[in-house]
């Protein structure tokens, strides 16, 4: 059967298979998310009044200005890096994930967090990909033979190194983090981007064309496993007490997630319709708030799909690394603010403020990506807030 956005977005038209399983949990969640919201941290004492900006910028509205997200790091000679070198060292990983929360300078709504960083899509890993670890960074090699005969059977196993690490790492954080500062999630990894880092890009490329149904089989069947592993965070976090937040950065009063396929930029509209999306709102519906991650260039040529699945709330637009310029992404901005979406938009320090000029401030965040010297950047915030937004 064609799989379609429509299909993908109606549950009446959906398969069973990819018909999304409940969270039971969700309304006790937001309970204990909204109670962690309505009090400061001890490293963030405007914490309630961020929230509330969050939970305006998640209805489309704006409270008094759009979101502003960026840190600086005020001591150079102790660079701040992701730690991934240290990830099975906990003693000494978590020291130094929380020396760098401490010294980070952190401007407008940016929040004191401590991310479990595995590097990019961890869940391939917790499948059975082997890591390996480089700079700051990490990758999976490919695995999956030709034939599929040794393809995983998308199980998460008790005994799997890194989900137990995950486990272990996040009891840690959120004991710690409860009342003073937010355990922030790792990137487990869209399920099409598991398969692609567990196949390879040419030859899952080759798959989409010459035999789809496996690979629609095969990113159904990383579905729960994703499930699993996305509910035991939350589990852990909150029965701490402990705030959580995802690798955007983002406070939500309501779970959310973040929703990826950098695969998509590999691949035509129509084999991201009937291939990613229906997964793509399938986990988006799990959960009922997305934010969803549009990588380039390559990947924007999806935003009508995307913008046609209810449970998106908002777009995260990355401009890449070629083209780093947010301003030449106007129009698009512009098409998900009319579609009543909000909108993340990744950008250079110089283009902040002509941006906000450009767009509505509801439902508008921008993070920078540059590094400012801290007075560099509490100055740009202070124009960032005197400034009229457009409408």
């Amino acid at each position: 059967m064609r799989t379609t956005v429509k299909s993908a977005c109606n549950p009446t038209a959906t398969p069973a298979h990819a018909l999304p399983v409940p969270m039971p949990s969700l309304s006790e969640w937001s309970r204990a998310l909204q109670e962690i919201a309505s009090r400061p941290l001890t490293f963030c004492e405007g914490f309630p009044a961020i929230a509330r900006r969050f939970e305006a910028w998640w209805e489309h509205q704006c409270l008094d200005r759009p979101i502003f997200i960026a840190s600086a790091n005020p001591n150079p000679s102790r660079p701040i890096t992701r730690r991934i070198e240290l990830i099975e060292q906990p003693d000494a990983w978590f020291a130094a994930k929380l020396a760098d929360m401490r010294q980070l300078h952190r401007v407008g709504d940016a929040l004191p967090l401590v991310r479990l960083d595995f590097g990019p899509v961890l869940l391939g890993g917790m499948l059975g990909g082997r890591i390996e670890f480089g700079a700051d960074t990490t990758w999976t090699h490919p695995m999956i033979n030709d034939d599929w005969s040794n393809a995983p059977d998308w199980v998460l196993r008790e005994n799997n190194r890194w989900w137990k690490l995950l486990r272990q790492l996040a009891e840690r954080v959120a004991k710690d983090a409860a009342g003073r500062y937010l355990m922030c999630t790792p990137d487990l990894g869209g399920s099409a981007d598991v398969l692609l880092n567990l196949r390879g890009s040419q030859t899952l490329c080759m798959d989409a064309i010459e035999q789809p149904e496996r690979v629609r089989a095969a990113i159904a069947a990383i579905y729960p496993a994703w499930h699993q592993a996305f509910t035991e965070l939350y589990r852990i976090a909150l029965a701490h007490h402990a705030g959580i937040c995802h690798w955007l950065n983002l406070w939500s009063n309501r779970p959310y997630m973040i929703p990826a396929c950098d695969f998509n930029f590999m691949i035509g509209p129509s084999e991201f319709q009937e291939l990613c999306l229906p997964d793509i709102a399938r986990q988006a519906a799990t959960v009922g708030r997305a934010v969803f991650h549009l990588d380039g260039p390559g990947a924007a040529r999806h935003i009508d799909a995307l913008l046609e699945v209810p449970e998106i709330q908002a777009i995260q637009f990355t401009p890449g690394e070629g083209s780093p310029s947010a301003l030449a992404w106007v129009k698009m901005f512009r098409k998900i603010q009319k579609k009543g979406r909000s909108l993340l938009v990744i950008c250079p320090s110089c283009e902040v403020l002509s941006v906000c000029e450009t767009l509505r401030p509801e439902g508008l965040a921008v993070m920078i990506t540059d590094s400012l010297l801290p007075k560099a950047l509490d100055d740009l915030f202070e124009a960032f807030t005197r400034q009229k937004t457009g409408r």
